[in-house]
């Protein structure tokens, strides 16, 4: 370790006093220690910091510190896990048969134990020293020893009441240390080894402790407590400057995590700010590497502010220094994240960073802070000048900028949508308004604003591009691993089979809801309704400010959210997340329910793990290619359950509902068939079909089919006057099962097996209503002729061969689509089903 060509020596525990102070150059042994004395503040933590004996005594009722009672309702021990067990109660917990509830209402432990782990006193009335055997104290414990040689059937008890108690015993000379001491040395029974152990290889008498190694000594330790006395002297300021930094962000204080990271430092530096940063990680103990890595990160910009340099200067910025917030909604804990190096105007990075500072946003918008100035950076340095004076831009240089982003990649190289490029310039717009309105760009030229101009126009979606949903068949491929989801995984305390029952839960709700991820995860456990004989799912829409929204739900997915709701009431649940369906991985963080970004992680990692996963293309020599993995993320089941009802043929009023989509538009999408598909799709139709007899009655040309395609919702019809008139002159009403210039096909059968049910309702409600038999006898005419049609059509599919039946199949799907557009057809279709079988519940 080197500080201003200095060489710092590690610590070696036997140095004196004199020995470790010429470690350190002076400016850090004398000025840098009195930079945080003026910064530290005196009346830290009062209850819990104990700065005479530089020690942390937990509070149980401190919301600021990781010390928590025992969950096991007969136990008062600590345990540094919220909602969990001290480390006796979880050792009888594995060895029991009992369930985690039960054991923790049903549990008593062996001993008697107390919050503070202090020793009792003497059981002699009076005597205030420490209990060590039978309950007495060492003293009394000496004469129970000999009373016992004399008279070995003595009683305890009566001996007792028979005894005087003692004067109180000295303490131990180490600071903060509750025990009693002996008479050697001063010391207590643990120091008292201590020193021995450290003087074992001195010949001859030992002597008494040194004040250098008294000085280090940290006294007896419970989960709740943590000393800085093991650090060095210059260290400990340190230390506790770093802490109450924490304790400022609302940070969680781990008493035992600062431990470990007191005793790892103590062996290795004796100044943690000027400590090289790759020698202090033990590599061991992930959390303890973050607490080091934190304070260290923490005093290298409060060492370079005593220094006099300014923190938001450096080429990479501090986030946790800046406030920037996480994207759970605490302060982020990642290291020297934001690196400005490429920002080369002085006034474009101080925007960014003053953006950062006063705004506090999370990391995310941070980072896109980052990307947006990266290039306005890029733009302006082409520019005459290099847009390194801002009084002297003009609106050329605007026009630059703006230029830049309407050709802006993503970060891969790949293309990025007109949308993302216009969302990125709306946030430079964003930081640069804002720090004019604050007053930070008084001196900017005024020509370099926006203007009505700068805009990013939408671009139009190649009609002929499948868009983001999945295929069915990779769908159907994904469903056969589904035992691989959330292997590998952890998430808080679950188990790894808890792990992968809510995975499963999380992606069999996403695929037959057609929900956004944040929706999902945000569910709650009361999300399910039983009303008018079908199940409804009750889930938020926050996109859309519409709250309490309602979704029929089929018969599996019920049983999907009911097989896991079994295993989440199982579960040791995180505070604050009983009334969410999927609970946090934590305790810590505003969020309370599980987030999307990991429902992300657990559907990419799913993804990778699939052996093998074929798109529906194939390579030269005929055989399937492998599907590109980077497309099945959560969002696209969305995508996908869309696209399963667009296809379907249902109308779109209807899947607009279904979607609680706001704009018709949006759900217009799903439905574009360019005029070359749709022109595909009838010539293959037109071909197959029927008159009202099952004979095959093929349309001479694509033109006379869509002629004929008339507002008759059951199929073609080629009757003249009822052509002309767009379908609003049938001479018999529509009972076209009966008419000979009645032309169905196989795109039809939905439609045709739905006015089916609806004719079936019709004759029970004339039945009902006592009407006329001839009434009911035509209705039964019709159900019968319909029945017909159908049994007709699909003996027409079975006769063909698979290649021929798939094309028939996909002209059947566009031209669905095409008339849900165009509102032929009827409102509802039955849910479409999944290719493949899907067996097996959710845990």
């Amino acid at each position: 370790m080197t500080v201003s060509g200095n060489v710092v020596p590690l610590h070696r525990p036997g140095r004196d006093a004199d020995q470790e102070a010429d470690g350190l150059p002076p400016k850090v042994l004398t000025e840098w220690p009195a930079w945080l004395r003026e910064r530290i503040e005196s009346g830290w933590r009062p209850g819990e910091w104990d700065d005479d004996a530089r020690l942390f005594t937990g509070d149980v009722d401190h919301a600021g510190t990781a010390v928590y009672r025992c969950d096991v309702a007969a136990c008062d021990a600590l345990t540094r896990t919220r909602r969990g067990l001290c480390a006796t109660c979880e050792k009888a917990h594995r060895d029991s048969s009992l369930g985690l509830k039960e054991f923790k209402a049903a549990h008593v432990p062996d001993r008697n134990r107390v919050i503070s782990g202090e020793r009792a006193d003497c059981r002699v009335a009076g005597c205030p020293r420490d209990s060590v055997l039978w309950g007495l104290c060492n003293a009394h414990g000496t004469l129970r020893h000999r009373d016992l040689q004399r008279d070995p059937d003595s009683g305890l008890e009566a001996w007792i009441e028979r005894q005087t108690p003692y004067p109180p015993a000295p303490a131990c000379r180490v600071a903060g240390c509750r025990y009693d001491a002996r008479a050697t040395w001063g010391l207590c029974g643990i120091h008292h080894n201590r020193w021995k152990k450290a003087t074992a290889t001195t010949r001859g008498r030992r002597s008494a402790p040194t004040s250098a190694w008294l000085d280090r000594q940290a006294p007896f330790l419970n989960v709740h407590q943590f000393s800085l006395t093991p650090l060095h002297p210059v260290a400990r300021l340190e230390m506790l400057y770093a802490l109450q930094q924490r304790d400022e962000r609302g940070q969680k204080i781990d008493p035992v995590a600062v431990r470990q990271a007191v005793a790892h430092l103590a062996e290795r530096v004796d100044s943690i700010a000027t400590a090289e940063t790759g020698r202090l990680p033990s590599g061991t103990q992930t959390n303890v590497d973050a607490l080091v890595r934190e304070t260290h990160r923490v005093l290298r910009s409060a060492f370079d502010r005593f220094e006099g340099v300014d923190p938001t200067s450096r080429d990479v910025l501090d986030l946790s220094e800046l406030g920037v917030k996480s994207l759970r909604g605490g302060t982020t804990q990642r290291p020297l994240g934001l690196d400005v190096t490429d920002i080369r105007q002085p006034w474009l990075r101080q925007i960014l960073v003053t953006f950062i500072a006063e705004t506090k946003p999370n990391t995310t918008e941070a980072r896109r802070g980052l990307r947006v100035c990266t290039a306005v950076s890029r733009a302006l340095e082409a520019r005459p000048g290099g847009g390194m004076d801002p009084a002297k831009l003009v609106f050329a240089d605007m026009n630059a900028v703006v230029d830049t982003f309407r050709v802006l990649p993503k970060l891969d190289g790949g293309a990025m949508s007109s949308k993302q490029r216009g969302a990125l310039l709306s946030f430079f717009f964003k930081i640069l308004d804002y720090n004019r309105a604050a007053g930070h760009l008084d001196g900017m030229s005024a020509s370099f604003a926006r203007h009505s101009s700068h805009v990013i126009k939408t671009e139009e979606v190649d009609e002929d591009d499948v868009g983001k949903a999945l295929p069915e068949s990779v769908i159907a491929q994904l469903d056969t691993h589904v035992d691989l989801l959330g292997q590998g995984m952890t998430h808080g305390k679950m188990t790894p089979e808890q792990v992968q029952a809510m995975a499963r839960a999380v992606y069999e709700l996403l695929r037959d809801t057609g929900r956004r991820p944040y929706e999902i995860a945000e569910l709650r456990t009361d999300c399910l309704e039983h009303a008018d004989g079908e199940w409804l799912l009750i889930w938020d829409n926050r996109k859309g400010r519409r709250l309490n929204r309602r979704l029929e739900l089929e018969r599996d997915t019920v049983e999907t959210i009911r097989t896991w709701r079994a295993v989440r009431d199982t579960l040791d649940l995180p505070t604050g997340s009983e009334g969410f369906l999927f609970p946090p991985a934590g305790e810590n963080g505003k969020i309370r329910h599980l987030g999307s970004e990991q429902i992300a992680a657990v559907i990419r990692k799913w993804a990778d793990s699939v052996p093998v996963l074929l798109s529906e293309e194939f390579d030269r020599n005929g055989d399937r290619v492998p599907f590109d993995r980077s497309l099945i993320y959560p969002y696209a089941f969305r995508h996908s359950f869309c696209q399963r009802y667009a296809d379907a043929g249902v109308r779109i009023e209807v899947l607009r509902e279904l979607m609680d989509h706001k704009s018709m538009q949006t759900t217009q999408r799903y439905y574009r068939i360019s005029h070359k598909r749709k022109r595909e799709a009838v010539n293959v139709m037109r071909l197959h079909t029927v008159d009202r007899r099952g004979k095959s009655a093929p349309m001479a040309s694509a033109t006379a089919y869509e002629a004929r395609s008339v507002a008759v919702p059951f199929g073609n019809c080629t009757e003249p006057s009822n052509v002309k008139a767009g379908g609003k002159a049938c001479p018999i009403r529509f009972q076209c099962a009966a008419c000979p210039f009645y032309r169905p096909d196989p795109s039809y059968l939905p439609v045709i097996e739905d006015h089916i049910r609806s004719l079936k309702a019709d004759k029970e409600m004339a039945v009902m209503m006592e009407a006329d038999e001839f009434v009911v006898r035509n209705l039964d005419d019709q159900i019968t002729a319909f029945k017909g049609t159908v049994e007709t059509l699909r003996k027409l599919m079975e006769t063909m061969g698979q290649d021929e039946r798939d094309e028939v199949d996909q002209a059947s799907a566009v031209l669905r689509k095409v008339r849900a557009v165009q509102g032929h057809g009827t409102v509802s279709l039955p849910m479409p089903g999944f290719p493949g079988q899907r067996g097996g519940s959710t845990a």
